[in-house]
């Protein structure tokens, strides 16, 4: 009997200790970071990217912004992370090249640092592109230093047949100094404005 009063003093102690420790430790809990590391990366053929309509909204002392939304067109949720790859066409004039730079907040939309975000079936994100028209305006009005296009490369699942998405845009790349920034993908139809 002595040593079954031992065993189960023993147990007790052991449960009192393994309750002590369970009670100073808190349970991991569900947060949104932990919930978007388990919804797959979109694929290309999941998403659509489209500029919105009215850019001439995003407009300030010379600074200007283009919003452009991608959108969940599949029945599944997926999610993004980081910045898309950006390629304006053409891209040169007089031996000068367009220059796309990640983070390019601060002028129209706000830098905001990348993060894992959800897009629901249906439901959108967007990043925003800032320029100025202001910095170098002695080269041509149009023609030569026009945009016609912009192709834009997502942080996507890989797949040997994705095709980046290219849209119309119509900027003028030399009165912003070959330079655009891009912001980081973000949650909502509308990047942050600053």
């Amino acid at each position: 009997m002595k040593n079954v009063s031992k065993k189960i003093l023993k147990v007790a102690s052991e449960f009192a200790i393994v309750a002590t420790v369970l009670a100073i430790v808190p349970f991991a809990s569900s947060d949104s970071a932990s919930a978007t590391a388990s919804v797959a990366i979109c694929s290309n053929n999941q998403i659509r990217a489209a500029v919105e309509s009215d850019s001439g909204a995003y407009s300030a002392a010379g600074n200007h912004g283009v919003a452009i939304a991608v959108i969940n067109v599949s029945h599944t949720i997926c999610s993004l992370d980081g910045y898309p790859k950006l390629q304006v066409y053409p891209s040169k004039y007089n031996d000068k090249s367009v220059k796309v730079t990640d983070n390019g907040g601060g002028q129209i939309f706000s830098a905001v640092k990348p993060r894992p975000i959800v897009i629901e079936p249906g439901a959108s994100a967007s990043f925003g592109l800032n320029y100025g028209d202001a910095y170098n305006q002695g080269d041509p009005r149009g023609g030569a230093c026009m945009t016609q296009s912009i192709t834009a490369r997502f942080p996507v699942r890989g797949h040997p047949y994705s095709v980046p998405f290219t849209l119309p845009l119509e900027l003028n790349f030399c009165f912003a100094n070959f330079h655009f920034g891009v912001t980081s993908v973000q949650q909502g139809p509308l990047p942050r404005v600053s």
